[in-house]
């Protein structure tokens, strides 16, 4: 689930929320909800975010910006905080988008080494916060075919290279894209 956010007519930024399949769950909860209360505290979240998602650094997040044919990803993320309900963890962490100009932006979510599969929640997946007196944001999720990445699904596991050139091997992805207008 995304969370766009805005200053006045100005976007500031989005909060993502990863929820996790069963079995990646029960592996963050049993190895860092360490007094088992079912809450994690800020030195359990630390943990987590130390040891089970700052890699993801590595990976871009996973999130992707376009305007245009410029693509770009954050150097940074921040806000990060876990929860658990009833067994599943959620993720959720602030990516800043202040420095990007106009009032068109796609973002995407997608793991591009296709180790995980990444998909947006029904009804509720994009939502937005803002002065409806200043502004009316719109968005449609769009499979971008003219912007395509391409994969290697037998290249090694640490393999974490964005390939946007075909070349003989490589498979083909086409980003599903939240494309905003505001």
């Amino acid at each position: 689930a995304i969370e766009f956010v805005f200053n006045g007519t100005k976007l500031q930024g989005a909060f993502v929320e990863w929820t996790f399949d069963r079995y990646f769950s029960a592996d963050i909860i049993s190895g860092y909800d360490l007094n088992n209360d079912g809450i994690f505290n800020a030195s359990e979240t630390q943990d987590v975010w130390e040891n089970a998602f700052s890699y993801t650094e590595n990976y871009y997040y996973f999130c992707f910006i376009r305007q245009g044919n410029r693509r770009t990803s954050p150097d940074k993320v921040s806000q990060f905080s876990v929860k658990q309900q009833n067994g599943i963890i959620s993720y959720r962490f602030y990516v800043n988008l202040s420095t990007f100009e106009g009032r068109d932006l796609y973002f995407a979510v997608y793991d591009y080494t296709f180790f995980c599969d990444i998909t947006y929640r029904k009804n509720d997946g994009v939502t937005f916060k803002y002065n409806t007196s200043s502004l009316k944001p719109s968005y449609q999720i769009l499979e971008n075919k003219d912007y395509p990445v391409y994969y290697n699904p037998i290249g090694p596991i640490d393999d974490t290279r964005i390939y946007y050139k075909w070349k003989p091997g490589l498979e083909t992805y086409y980003p599903k894209e939240i494309a905003i207008k505001y």
